[in-house]
């Protein structure tokens, strides 16, 4: 096994070598208050933060370790829950792999393979058929009750082709796979032998403008879609080494979701509402980001929420620790603050959401805000 030494020798040579001009991004790995101890703003209320990771794949289709092992990992880093996605098949979930793992909470969804590029099924009772027309497969899975995301809707080698589509939950508005060419896959590899997983891993993270014009558009069509972030995580190997191990992705892309109730019900609720945020937790901690709608100094209105504009209405971000944010309405930025608060009065309907960036990497993205008319 590799020494700590020996890591930290490889790390500097890579330094030497890495001519690109990036640099490593130091983690914040720090434990925060909730925002409520220094905002004066109270929104725990009958909600908790749990965060999770969403569309990971397992030995029953192609990812490389059974469930129970990547369960462990999880554990390891204190998720809260997984949910896995293997290719069109619910057979984990048969098979009795759905359940707890420790402090981690398994649900076995399936990825549906579409003819116009994959679709991320949750809460389904059975395997939607496979090869459906994109509109069709989305009809179906909400026949049955579940939720559906639009996975990796711009990847190259399987983009989503119906882009008028409509009654989707949502999409995943960041994927680990997006920018994944086999070009990049040897550099990857360079820079794996030298830095190992998770430095080569946020050198390759950039923030996903193409996945959230498209959500901006989307959203524009004035229906409610709820943003999701996944690393597609696999496992990948190449050239004899783990390019995209489970712990690294992990720590990639998570989702912060606010639930009433860690259970399965809780987590589905909270999809559904679009009352969470993508984080990209390599970056720094992102646990106890806020962004709410404010009245009078009550909240009115949190992600995923609708608020009928009014006079005195405020919108309000909260890092917990310093960055950059960013202020999007209707997909156009209408505010930045440096920090950890922006507040904005909001003058205009309109779809709001927030960006957070932090040492030049993207950070933080919340689910929109509705102000009404």
């Amino acid at each position: 096994m590799q020494s700590d030494a020996d890591h930290h020798s490889l790390a500097l040579l890579a330094a030497v070598f890495f001519f690109s001009g990036c640099a490593a991004l130091p983690l914040d790995s720090s434990t925060i208050p909730h925002p409520s101890s220094r905002s004066g703003l109270e929104f725990r209320a009958d909600y908790r933060e749990a965060v999770g990771v969403i569309h990971i794949h397992s030995t029953y289709s192609d990812g490389s370790r059974p469930i129970e092992e990547i369960a462990e990992i999880a554990n390891r880093q204190e998720l809260d829950f997984l949910i896995f996605t293997d290719h069109d098949t619910l057979q984990g979930r048969r098979d009795g792999k759905e359940g707890w793992y420790g402090k981690t909470l398994a649900l076995i969804d399936e990825e549906i393979s579409t003819k116009g590029g994959h679709y991320l099924a949750l809460g389904v009772d059975r395997e939607v058929p496979r090869l459906q027309d994109p509109q069709g497969t989305i009809e179906a899975v909400s026949a049955q009750g579940g939720l559906g995301f639009v996975a990796h809707p711009l990847w190259p080698r399987r983009p989503w082709k119906n882009l008028g589509a409509r009654g989707m939950t949502g999409l995943e508005i960041y994927s680990g796979v997006a920018d994944v060419t086999e070009e990049n896959l040897l550099w990857m590899g360079f820079w794996t032998i030298f830095a190992g997983s998770e430095f080569t891993i946020l050198e390759w993270l950039d923030r996903p403008a193409g996945s959230l014009a498209l959500w901006d558009r989307w959203l524009a069509a004035g229906e409610p879609v709820v943003g999701i972030g996944s690393p597609d995580a696999h496992g990948l190997r190449r050239f004899g080494l783990r390019l995209g191990p489970y712990a690294a992705v992990f720590r990639l892309v998570r989702n912060h979701l606010w639930v009433r109730e860690l259970s399965k019900e809780g987590i589905h609720e909270a999809l559904a509402s679009g009352r969470l945020f993508v984080a990209h937790d390599l970056v720094a901690d992102a646990a106890g980001f806020q962004f709410l709608a404010v009245r009078e100094q009550s909240v009115a209105a949190v992600s995923g929420q609708r608020v009928k504009l009014a006079p005195g209405l405020k919108l309000y971000a909260y890092l917990p620790s310093p960055g950059k944010i960013f202020l999007m309405k209707d997909g156009a930025r209408v505010a930045a603050a440096e920090g950890q608060h922006l507040w904005f009065e909001a003058a205009a309907p309109g779809v709001y959401r927030v960006e957070a960036a932090k040492g030049g990497k993207p950070w933080i993205y919340s689910n929109p805000i509705y102000v009404l008319e």
